[in-house]
């Protein structure tokens, strides 16, 4: 009975863990909304599905790219990928386990703020590849976001976000 119990709380433990990890990623989506005046995302268990089988098949192939399907589905995407270790003195690999990757993404996404000039996309104003992750955030039609991180035998992350419907759209604001 006893081990039962713990299995069941150390179970609510880590989905607690992942529902907190999804909040305060989503607070920073929904935080960067209503600086610009656009209504809040709601999280979408569908577009986490979709996020977490992109992640899962870029760290099984160790690379870093945008999916080729995302036009039929209507989705935006957001990647972000880091280490989740670093070496220590004695040459042993030290892993962050307890580390928001979902929050850290949207963090470094959000960042791409001080670099964007209000400006319909594709403009010469901005350098899209330096303010799309924002815009995408940000973008007024999208209301659904799922995000979802995988890890590489290699030691790397691979956080995908999925949107819908997509943003960034060539000759539209943003919001």
């Amino acid at each position: 009975m006893l081990k039962s119990v713990g299995i069941i709380l150390f179970c609510l433990q880590i989905l607690y863990g992942q529902n907190s990890n999804k909040i305060s990623a989503l607070k920073v989506h929904n935080d960067a909304r209503e600086e610009v005046g656009v209504k809040p995302l709601v999280w979408s268990e569908n577009l986490e599905i979709d996020a977490k089988k992109y992640a899962d098949y870029l760290a099984s192939k160790d690379i870093f790219k945008h999916s080729g399907s995302l036009k039929e589905i209507n989705q935006g995407e957001n990647l972000y990928s880091t280490a989740y270790f670093v070496f220590q003195e004695n040459g042993e690999k030290f892993f962050f386990e307890n580390t928001n990757y979902l929050k850290d993404a949207s963090i470094s996404w959000l960042g791409e703020k001080k670099d964007y000039t209000y400006a319909k996309i594709g403009d010469r104003k901005n350098n899209f590849s330096k303010i799309g992750h924002y815009t995408q955030m940000v973008w007024n039609e999208t209301t659904q976001v799922g995000i979802a991180y995988s890890k590489s035998i290699s030691g790397k992350v691979y956080v995908v976000a999925r949107y819908y419907p997509a943003g960034n759209i060539i000759s539209q604001f943003p919001y």
